[in-house]
């Protein structure tokens, strides 16, 4: 609605609105009221001092900048400058979108309050109560709903550059801790958001393939943090599709929990390679390096489980593959060593039954088989090897580890 559209006594009442509420006794009184309003919605606001300043001044601003546009026929909706600082204010200070929304639903009640008295006052006789208070709080709420946009948009673009600020400051200290120039646990640890150094330290490393899925590794994390009985989460982005973490816990956790984030880390085509928790700065150093080694070691061979533990692969961490490891393989593996399907199959019953102690109930129900298959793959094996499994050592389970690690895309198409 236009001001020519208006009845006639109305569009000649706003001009004389507008002038007596240009005057600085009225300005004041406007501020005071709509100021002690919004701090009186949000009482946590009058502990920051600086904060109540920038709101007054806020708005001050509005409310001018309202009045210049009130009367114009073409009615443009903008955001001071105080009104642009108060969103960065809130960014800066952390504090939620929520709060900044609130305040200006604040204003917004306030403001219905006072035009209502204006127009209430005004001779019934003389004016038109209902064409006013329609044109006064459609242009209001107009202002109201405006300021909230440009200041989500400007909230959003500050707390982006925040956070990409802090991540940036906490990736180079970790490269630093990492590269061994860091010796102060303490300011270490205040560097990097108040992330203890003294605990027991379990790092990770998960990478995808899904390059929308970065944001789903985050909350792996977390959950990762919950099952151990973790504080909250270091994490850093290195760059790509990568993302490293630790989780510091007081007490030795158990890593048999990350089994369960299988179908999370599947579903986003993620891997999760986990260090050996150990203690302190140097132990937040070696077991990311644990993390790293299997990593490295998964990429060697085909396609890694969607977990992958530094504690189940460490010994082949160490051997690694190498001419003289894979002559090992093949003379304790001899003919179970074939590429083909149906030995590849006898070489993962062997090492599900050698896994579990040499239970046959435990294998079948490992592979999801009948105890009755995992008999037969035990005999076949048995046959190929030229003596029993359940006597072979350790350098058996070594041999399968290392040949499906390194080795397990030979002979696939």
């Amino acid at each position: 609605m236009t001001t020519d559209a208006l009845p006639t006594e109305v569009a000649a009442w706003l001009p004389s609105f507008v002038a007596d509420e240009l005057r600085p006794e009225m300005i004041d009184g406007w501020v005071t009221r709509t100021s002690s309003a919004i701090r009186r919605e949000l009482p946590e606001i009058a502990s920051e001092p600086d904060f109540v300043a920038l709101l007054d001044d806020a708005v001050k601003e509005h409310w001018l900048a309202f009045l210049a546009a009130f009367v114009q026929p073409d009615f443009q909706a903008h955001l001071p400058r105080a009104g642009s600082r108060m969103a960065r204010e809130v960014a800066d200070r952390q504090l939620p979108l929520e709060l900044l929304i609130k305040i200006y639903r604040a204003a917004q009640q306030e403001s219905w309050r006072y035009v209502t008295g204006v127009v209430n006052a005004l001779p019934t006789d003389q004016i038109d109560h209902a064409a006013l208070l329609i044109f006064l709080w459609g242009r209001a709420s107009s202002w109201i709903d405006a300021a909230i946009t440009d200041s989500t948009e400007i909230f959003h673009a500050e707390n982006s550059r925040h956070t990409k600020g802090v991540a940036a400051q906490r990736y180079e200290v970790v490269k630093a801790v990492l590269a061994g120039e860091s010796t102060d646990a303490r300011r270490t640890s205040a560097a990097l958001g108040g992330y203890p150094m003294s605990v027991r330290h379990t790092a990770l490393i998960l990478e995808t393939a899904d390059a929308y899925a970065i944001d789903e590794l985050d909350r792996i994390v977390r959950d990762v943090a919950n099952r151990l009985g973790g504080s909250n989460p270091l994490v850093v982005h290195p760059g790509g599709r990568r993302l490293w973490a630790w989780i510091g816990t007081r007490d030795q956790p158990n890593l048999d929990g990350l089994d369960g984030l299988r179908p999370a880390l599947d579903a986003i085509r993620a891997v999760m390679y986990a260090g050996a928790p150990a203690p302190g700065q140097d132990g937040f150093v070696s077991s990311h390096d644990d993390a790293r080694r299997t990593l490295r070691i998964s990429a060697s061979g085909g396609r890694p489980a969607p977990v992958m533990r530094y504690d189940r692969v460490e010994l082949l961490a160490l051997l690694g593959c190498s001419a003289e490891v894979d002559r090992f393989v093949d003379r304790v593996l001899g003919p179970l060593g074939s590429p083909d399907e149906p030995t590849a199959r006898i070489r993962e019953t062997v090492l599900a039954f050698l896994s579990h102690g040499g239970s046959m109930e435990d294998a079948a129900e490992k592979l999801c088989v009948h105890r009755n298959t995992v008999r037969y793959r035990l005999g076949r094996a048995e046959e190929l090897l030229a003596r029993p499994v359940a006597k072979t050592g350790d350098e058996l389970r070594l041999a399968i580890q290392h040949r499906a690690m390194f080795h397990a895309t030979e002979g696939q198409d």
